[in-house]
């Protein structure tokens, strides 16, 4: 209180304070009313503001916010963007996700209130990394002048680059075009830079640069171009203004299109070497006459031969298959017989297993080969000559006949036929005949020669079991018609299986005995003899 009374009385002219001194009490307890209600009845709205420690960074962002507001606001209310809020005067808020975000500060007093929002006004991104640089080139190599395209390849979102060509140029676009106008090797090195930090690549002698193409001028060298045949040379290309393609010819028919080919002389001789080498602005040839020297070698002797075995006899066509060029050849057949021709032709009359040598020979000397059982010679398979036995040929039925082939020149197969519409492919089969009758068997032998076929006709036969019982008249039987002979019945005949006569003799016996029966009828039915009349006389 003393100190507003010694505001006011400040204010007063020094005339006018000897008076003040006799205000009353009263006087002064209006004045402070007036003094305290004043102020209130002058109050207005907040003049909202704020400002804040940072506005962007990488998670997570910490933001203190600061009010700034006019007018004495009493009370706030902060809208930090990410859901967030507050009712302090000055709050710190983290944001934990990356995005931009708008701050609102709502500021009151008795007046009223109001409000601001600040649109993006935080920032907040990831943590950044550095990047990893890298880069490309649409072509690395080629004449004057010679224009690149660079692509950069970094990862990570570089933001910023900066390259260099090697040629003292340098780039600070993302994918520069650069043109080289000065031929050389060249190293070209990448900056890729962002937030988190920079790296650099470098790719040593990374484009080539020549002058325009000029046509090759073919050379070539070789080494161990003389020498004994069998003769391997080793080709090397020598051409100058860079051939992209070469053609060889080395002078024996053979021909190679590699840059440095190796190839081998097997034939003695002397021979010149051809090189043509090729790019886009040409082409040249290189002739190295007489080149290659290949001396003659002694022959090293081989052959074949058309057939390796057979039956006799046997004719073989040797042939000489001998490198080195041999002049002359010995032959020596196994069986005694020798040839000195390149190539023969050789008959082989007797069974065996034959070695061959040959020997070839040359200026150079003479190599000899064998080959030990090379012909095998066997003798000829003739065809067999069927034939077969059997241990019992007749009996009763069931009849059981244990055939066994006999057939010369060694047959491999058998085809039996017994008669009875049975068979068997065994070589010794047993067969059993179940009903009388007469049999044909026929046997086919079989090998690699041939087929024969014997047929033994009628060869087994077969009776079946018969009882005959005799009956005798009695004397008191009517004496019987004595039948005239075309009235006799003949024996009844039965035809036998398989022209089977066999059949027959069981009606035969029975025709004989009754016959026998029908003459001793008819004897002792004849009446006794009358004595002879001899004139009176008894003889």
């Amino acid at each position: 209180m003393q100190q507003i009374q010694n505001f006011f009385w400040s204010l007063l002219p020094v005339r006018k304070r000897c008076n003040m001194k006799e205000i009353s009490c009263a006087g002064y307890g209006i004045l402070l009313c007036l003094l305290l209600v004043a102020p209130a009845c002058a109050a207005t709205i907040p003049s909202v503001a704020f400002v804040s420690n940072t506005t962007s960074g990488t998670l997570p962002l910490s933001v203190l916010f600061v009010d700034e507001s006019a007018n004495s606001p009493t009370a706030w209310v902060w809208l930090f963007g990410d859901g967030g809020t507050s009712t302090l005067q000055n709050p710190a808020h983290t944001y934990t996700t990356a995005g931009t975000y708008s701050v609102t500060l709502t500021a009151s007093n008795a007046a009223g209130s109001a409000t601001v929002t600040k649109s993006g006004y935080i920032s907040v991104t990831k943590i950044g990394t550095t990047p990893v640089a890298a880069f490309v080139a649409n072509q690395t190599s080629g004449t004057l002048p010679f224009s690149v395209q660079f692509m950069d390849s970094s990862t990570n979102s570089p933001t910023t680059w900066l390259w260099s060509f090697g040629d003292g140029a340098s780039a600070t676009s993302q994918n520069p075009i650069h043109t080289y106008t000065t031929a050389g090797t060249y190293s070209v090195t990448l900056t890729a830079t962002n937030d988190a930090g920079a790296t650099t690549t470098s790719q040593t002698g990374y484009i080539t640069v020549t002058k325009e193409a000029a046509q090759p001028v073919a050379s070539f060298l070789a080494t161990g171009s003389s020498g004994d045949i069998p003769l391997t040379v080793q080709f090397f290309d020598a051409s100058s203004n860079t051939p992209t393609s070469w053609v060889w010819s080395f002078g024996d028919g053979e021909y190679s299109t590699s840059q440095n080919p190796v190839h081998t002389y097997t034939t003695a001789g002397t021979y010149s070497v051809t090189l043509t080498a090729t790019n886009d602005a040409g082409s040249d040839t290189s002739i190295g006459t007489d080149y290659v020297v290949a001396d003659p070698a002694k022959p090293i002797a081989s052959f074949t031969a058309d057939v390796l075995s057979g039956t006799l006899p046997l004719t073989v066509n040797f042939t000489d298959t001998s490198a080195n060029t041999p002049d002359t050849w010995y032959w020596s057949f196994g069986d005694g017989d020798t040839s000195s021709y390149q190539n023969v032709t050789h008959t082989y009359e007797s069974a065996g297993s034959y070695s061959i040598t040959l020997t070839a020979t040359n200026d150079e000397g003479s190599n000899t080969t064998t080959k030990y059982g090379f012909i095998l010679v066997s003798k000829a398979i003739g065809i067999p000559s069927a034939s077969f036995t059997a241990d019992s040929t007749t009996g009763a039925a069931p009849h059981t006949v244990q055939f066994t082939d006999s057939s010369s020149n060694t047959p491999t197969a058998w085809v039996w036929s017994f008669g009875d519409g049975e068979s068997s492919t065994l070589p010794n089969p047993s067969h059993t005949y179940t009903t009388a009758g007469s049999y044909t068997v026929s046997l086919t032998a079989s090998n690699t020669g041939g087929t024969n076929t014997v047929i033994q006709s009628g060869y087994i036969t077969v009776t079946g079991a018969t009882t005959v019982t005799d009956t005798v008249p009695s004397a008191t039987a009517p004496e019987p018609q004595i039948p005239e002979a075309t009235d006799t019945p003949a024996a009844e005949t039965t035809s036998a299986p398989e022209g089977g006569s066999g059949s027959i003799l069981p009606y035969a016996g029975i025709v004989v005995l009754a016959a026998i029966g029908i003459v001793g009828y008819l004897l002792m039915k004849r009446p006794p003899r009358r004595p002879h009349s001899t004139g009176g006389r008894d003889l």
